[in-house]
């Protein structure tokens, strides 16, 4: 019972915030592309592929969320490898602030290591 209520719940976080993430980085993404805010020496197809971060939480989250109600016997590595992706994600968004990582609100890194943290958690302890 705690397995089922811990994977819909952490698969419930991962779709809210995922959802409200990537509405914050489009939002920005969008002031950025209207002439609203100017960013110096930015490149706005390279920050661009920084709307994908907060866009595939959510995604995952989905997927996460419907499919991880059946029974394993061993660890999803798809899961595992998108824990760590996102530790080392949010890890990297903490100390790099151009680029890529432009349009992305400070706090996702934070969310996002917490988020990478309980995937892998769940991975090593209830086996999904």
């Amino acid at each position: 019972m705690t397995k089922f209520f811990y994977m819909k719940i952490l698969g419930l976080f991962l779709v809210v915030l995922g959802f409200s993430y990537s509405m914050t980085s489009f939002y920005n993404f969008y002031d950025y592309i209207f002439g609203t805010v100017t960013i110096a020496n930015s490149n706005i197809f390279v920050m661009g592929i920084g709307l994908i971060f907060p866009l595939y939480t959510f995604i995952f989250g989905i997927y996460f969320y419907f499919y991880t109600d059946k029974e394993f016997a061993y660890i999803n590595p798809f899961i595992l490898a998108s824990g760590i992706a996102m530790v080392i994600i949010g890890i990297i968004r903490i100390f790099v602030n151009n680029g890529i990582m432009q349009f992305i609100h400070g706090s996702y890194s934070y969310v996002l290591l917490v988020l990478g943290i309980l995937l892998i958690y769940g991975c090593m302890r209830y086996k999904y």
